[in-house]
Protein backbone atom coordinates (compact mmCIF):
# COMPACT_ATOMS: atom_id res chain seq x y z
CA UNK A 1 0.00 0.00 0.00
CA UNK A 2 2.73 2.37 0.43
CA UNK A 3 5.04 1.52 -2.64
CA UNK A 4 1.45 2.90 -3.96
CA UNK A 5 0.84 5.78 -2.44
CA UNK A 6 4.31 7.19 -3.14
CA UNK A 7 4.08 8.28 -6.78
CA UNK A 8 0.52 9.95 -5.77
CA UNK A 9 2.11 12.09 -2.98
CA UNK A 10 5.26 12.73 -5.38
CA UNK A 11 2.42 13.92 -8.01
CA UNK A 12 0.57 15.80 -5.64
CA UNK A 13 3.85 18.21 -4.17
CA UNK A 14 4.70 18.60 -8.01
CA UNK A 15 1.48 20.13 -8.72
CA UNK A 16 1.14 22.27 -5.98
CA UNK A 17 4.70 23.53 -6.73
CA UNK A 18 3.13 24.05 -10.09
CA UNK A 19 -0.09 25.78 -8.95
CA UNK A 20 2.01 28.61 -7.19
CA UNK A 21 2.06 32.24 -8.36
CA UNK A 22 5.55 33.07 -7.59
CA UNK A 23 7.57 32.29 -4.15
CA UNK A 24 7.97 35.22 -1.78
CA UNK A 25 10.87 37.00 -0.76
CA UNK A 26 12.19 36.39 2.86
CA UNK A 27 15.10 37.93 4.42
CA UNK A 28 17.51 36.22 6.96
CA UNK A 29 20.10 38.11 8.46
CA UNK A 30 21.95 40.00 5.74
CA UNK A 31 20.44 36.69 2.88
CA UNK A 32 17.67 37.54 0.65
CA UNK A 33 16.01 35.31 -0.95
CA UNK A 34 14.41 36.69 -3.97
CA UNK A 35 11.13 35.85 -6.11
CA UNK A 36 10.42 33.23 -8.74
CA UNK A 37 9.56 36.37 -10.91
CA UNK A 38 12.95 37.80 -10.02
CA UNK A 39 14.88 35.59 -11.69
CA UNK A 40 15.07 35.02 -15.21
CA UNK A 41 16.61 32.10 -17.23
CA UNK A 42 17.57 31.72 -20.63
CA UNK A 43 20.46 30.05 -23.11
CA UNK A 44 22.02 30.64 -26.28
CA UNK A 45 23.16 34.08 -25.89
CA UNK A 46 25.06 36.28 -22.98
CA UNK A 47 22.04 38.42 -20.95
CA UNK A 48 22.89 42.38 -21.16
CA UNK A 49 24.06 41.99 -17.31
CA UNK A 50 27.19 41.02 -18.71
CA UNK A 51 29.63 43.49 -20.21
CA UNK A 52 29.73 43.72 -23.95
CA UNK A 53 33.48 43.56 -23.85
CA UNK A 54 33.69 40.62 -21.65
CA UNK A 55 35.54 37.84 -23.45
CA UNK A 56 33.76 34.97 -25.67
CA UNK A 57 35.86 32.77 -27.36
CA UNK A 58 35.14 32.25 -30.92
CA UNK A 59 33.80 28.51 -31.29
CA UNK A 60 32.34 28.58 -28.06
CA UNK A 61 28.65 27.85 -27.41
CA UNK A 62 26.42 29.63 -24.52
CA UNK A 63 24.67 27.35 -22.09
CA UNK A 64 22.14 27.78 -19.77
CA UNK A 65 21.95 31.87 -18.29
CA UNK A 66 20.42 33.09 -14.84
CA UNK A 67 19.76 36.72 -14.15
CA UNK A 68 18.49 38.11 -10.49
CA UNK A 69 17.12 41.28 -12.01
CA UNK A 70 17.12 43.01 -8.68
CA UNK A 71 20.92 42.62 -8.37
CA UNK A 72 21.86 42.19 -11.38
CA UNK A 73 23.71 38.87 -10.48
CA UNK A 74 24.08 36.44 -13.07
CA UNK A 75 25.20 32.92 -14.13
CA UNK A 76 26.61 31.67 -17.87
CA UNK A 77 28.36 28.74 -18.54
CA UNK A 78 30.34 28.85 -21.91
CA UNK A 79 31.61 25.47 -23.25
CA UNK A 80 34.84 25.19 -25.28
CA UNK A 81 36.15 23.14 -27.04
CA UNK A 82 39.63 23.19 -25.82
CA UNK A 83 41.36 21.62 -22.85
CA UNK A 84 41.15 23.35 -19.54
CA UNK A 85 44.66 25.15 -19.86
CA UNK A 86 43.90 26.82 -22.98
CA UNK A 87 40.85 28.12 -21.71
CA UNK A 88 42.40 29.21 -18.54
CA UNK A 89 44.82 31.21 -20.51
CA UNK A 90 42.24 32.61 -22.91
CA UNK A 91 40.45 34.10 -20.16
CA UNK A 92 43.26 35.37 -17.97
CA UNK A 93 44.59 37.10 -21.12
CA UNK A 94 40.77 37.74 -22.44
CA UNK A 95 39.98 39.56 -19.44
CA UNK A 96 43.38 41.89 -19.36
CA UNK A 97 42.53 42.84 -22.84
CA UNK A 98 39.23 43.67 -22.27
CA UNK A 99 39.96 46.07 -19.46
CA UNK A 100 39.29 43.92 -16.51
CA UNK A 101 41.98 43.11 -13.87
CA UNK A 102 42.57 39.60 -12.62
CA UNK A 103 42.71 39.74 -8.80
CA UNK A 104 43.42 36.03 -8.24
CA UNK A 105 43.93 32.84 -10.42
CA UNK A 106 44.73 29.41 -9.25
CA UNK A 107 43.98 25.85 -9.56
CA UNK A 108 41.48 24.44 -7.06
CA UNK A 109 41.85 20.84 -7.78
CA UNK A 110 38.51 20.24 -9.49
CA UNK A 111 38.56 23.70 -11.39
CA UNK A 112 40.73 26.27 -12.14
CA UNK A 113 39.15 29.99 -10.51
CA UNK A 114 39.87 33.34 -11.61
CA UNK A 115 38.31 36.44 -9.72
CA UNK A 116 38.63 39.42 -11.85
CA UNK A 117 36.56 43.34 -11.27
CA UNK A 118 36.38 46.11 -12.77
CA UNK A 119 35.62 49.77 -11.49
CA UNK A 120 32.02 49.00 -10.86
CA UNK A 121 31.57 44.65 -9.99
CA UNK A 122 33.42 41.41 -9.61
CA UNK A 123 33.39 38.25 -10.87
CA UNK A 124 34.33 34.95 -11.23
CA UNK A 125 35.09 32.12 -13.48
CA UNK A 126 34.91 28.68 -12.54
CA UNK A 127 36.97 26.21 -15.83
CA UNK A 128 36.38 22.61 -15.22
CA UNK A 129 37.08 19.92 -18.15
CA UNK A 130 34.21 17.64 -17.37
CA UNK A 131 35.49 15.68 -20.81
CA UNK A 132 38.36 15.68 -22.17
CA UNK A 133 39.35 18.34 -24.73
CA UNK A 134 35.65 20.29 -23.96
CA UNK A 135 35.80 23.13 -20.73
CA UNK A 136 32.97 24.40 -19.54
CA UNK A 137 33.70 28.35 -17.95
CA UNK A 138 30.63 29.38 -15.10
CA UNK A 139 30.77 33.13 -15.25
CA UNK A 140 29.22 34.88 -12.36
CA UNK A 141 29.30 38.40 -12.55
CA UNK A 142 27.88 40.57 -10.28
CA UNK A 143 29.53 38.93 -7.28
CA UNK A 144 28.72 40.56 -3.77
Amino acid sequence: MIKRFIPFAVAGALLLVGCSDSVTSTTTGDTTVSSADDVVFGSGELPETIPAEFPVPMGSSIGSTMVVATSGFTEVIIRLSVERGIAVQFYEQGLEQAGFNVDESADSGDAWEIEFSDSESKGTIEISEPQQGISQALVRWNVP
